[in-house]
């Protein structure tokens, strides 16, 4: 924990911690090397620099951990995500080509009956016309217009 230079707040935890070497001299401890870090106050926004203990870098090397292996894990389920989404997409694009030829197989079929169906009545059209001529002789039978040719003779 440090104490702000500019408002006198205190600093629990560094932005950024280094370690730097003392040539010379070694400390009390009989270590040759001391650790920096950068710290921000709270308080009035104010970047400093001081000496962080040991266990300072001790913690906060365990919460880097901590983050990288939390980052991991969100990387493994961003992965297994992205697997299921590839696997639907593949799926939808498959089920999609099978609507599409279902519809052209059903295009064909009625196609196919339109068709047949014109023939039919392209026949029953002939026959009508022939029974008109044949019973056109006598005039004493009416001739009734069939139901689809007095639609399309009204045009």
């Amino acid at each position: 924990m440090s104490v702000c230079p500019k408002c006198g707040a205190k600093v629990t935890s560094a932005v950024k911690t280094w370690s730097a070497a003392l040539a010379q001299t070694k400390s009390a401890e009989g270590k040759s090397q001391i650790f920096i870090g950068v710290f921000e106050c709270p308080t009035c926004k104010t970047r400093f620099r001081a000496r962080v203990r040991h266990a300072q870098k001790l913690e906060q090397t365990a919460n880097v951990k901590n983050e990288m292996v939390r980052i991991k894990g969100v990387w493994d389920g961003l992965m297994q995500t992205l697997k299921a989404l590839r696997e639907k997409i593949q799926m939808l694009e498959m089920e999609r080509k099978n609507l599409l030829d279902e519809v052209a197989s059903l295009r064909e079929a009625a196609e196919s009956r339109v068709a047949s169906l014109e023939g039919e009545v392209g026949q029953m059209r002939e026959e009508a016309k022939a029974l008109k001529e044949l019973l056109g002789a006598d005039d004493n039978v009416p001739v009734q217009p069939l139901p689809a040719e007095s639609g399309s003779n009204s045009s």
